[in-house]
């Protein structure tokens, strides 16, 4: 995911292999962004907020992340324990432009073709 892309407030979606959350983008910088981690009641602080670099990946968070860091070769970087640290992705909802040249709908008609 493109961090230069991302505006504060924008809510985003972070993975690690087949976990996902939802987040909200509070600071953009040169050298990536920090989200703030969201539940269905609202935002729940500062200590739950990951940084990100600018190709989406986790970043050193330890000031301002309580929860589980990745244990892999650097332990101050949030992630899980079976699939590593966590990236900023497009979400769930997220589709693709077709590239297929084959295809036969209509270019403006997001979908995934399966193989």
């Amino acid at each position: 995911m493109d961090t230069n892309k991302l505006e504060i407030g924008q809510e985003v979606w972070i993975k690690s292999g087949i976990y996902g959350k939802k987040a909200k983008v509070v600071e953009v910088t040169e050298r990536g962004v920090e989200v703030e981690l969201l539940r269905a009641e609202g935002p729940i602080g500062l200590k739950y907020g990951i940084r990100f670099d600018t190709s989406g990946r986790a970043c050193d968070s330890r000031d301002i992340y309580e929860g589980n860091m990745w244990g892999g070769p650097d332990p101050r970087i949030p992630g899980t324990h079976e699939f590593g640290p966590w990236e900023l992705d497009e979400g769930p909802d997220y589709m693709p432009e077709c590239t297929d040249p084959s295809c036969t709908l209509p270019r403006d008609l997001k979908h995934r073709h399966t193989i």
